[in-house]
């Protein structure tokens, strides 16, 4: 699976970041770990953060782009603090048709707003509040190390070890990604399965 900014080429999936760019980063580097068939275009470089902001990004993405598949990638504290998504959505003039809790990182939304239908799957980065625990889990499984769950410690350990967030995931099977990244994992495999269940 290739992440890209914005595609002339054909795309299976949008993608929605609603925290920042190491979220960007490590989603494409887990993604490329599967299906290389299936590219995610990322047509927001730069927008609002949350779950609400990636609604309201996907109600204006579903009157101008196909295909209707978005992934919303985002801290568990913003499904916590923002409440119901399916609350959300009305708010942005979908009407909700199917919401699936596939497990306690991810969610499948089917909503429709006018005469389109989207299918939208939510990503939740972190265990209780965020993607750095996901990284130092990673951490831990890798190398057997404890650090603080923080962008400075994290910052710290990986200059002291010489690496990139994103050489962790390179360097990790996909059943590692899967224990410290639920979520992602989950979603890009929902995916895959119902596309190729559609084709």
């Amino acid at each position: 699976m290739k992440l890209v900014e914005a595609s002339r080429t054909e795309v299976q999936a949008h993608l929605i970041i609603g925290n920042g760019q190491m979220d960007e980063r490590i989603f494409g580097t887990i993604a490329s770990k599967f299906d290389h068939s299936m590219t995610i275009s990322n047509p927001l470089s730069a927008h609002e953060t949350g779950l609400s902001a990636a609604f309201k990004a996907i109600a204006k993405l579903v009157e101008r782009v196909k295909p209707l598949n978005y992934l919303i990638v985002i801290d568990k504290e913003h499904m916590e603090k923002e409440g119901d998504p399916k609350k959300l959505l009305g708010e942005y003039g979908f009407e909700l048709q199917g919401f699936t809790k596939i497990n306690e990182f991810a969610y499948k939304i089917k909503a429709k707003r006018g005469d389109r239908v989207a299918n939208i799957y939510i990503a939740l980065n972190g265990f209780e509040k965020c993607i750095e625990e996901s990284i130092v889990k990673l951490i831990e499984k890798l190398y057997g190390e404890k650090v603080e769950p923080s962008k400075e410690a994290i910052r710290r350990w990986l200059k002291v070890k010489n690496k990139r967030d994103i050489d962790l995931i390179e360097s990790s099977t996909k059943e590692t990604l899967e224990e410290a990244f639920p979520g992602i994992v989950t979603v890009i495999k929902n995916l895959v399965k119902d596309i190729c269940d559609n084709s």
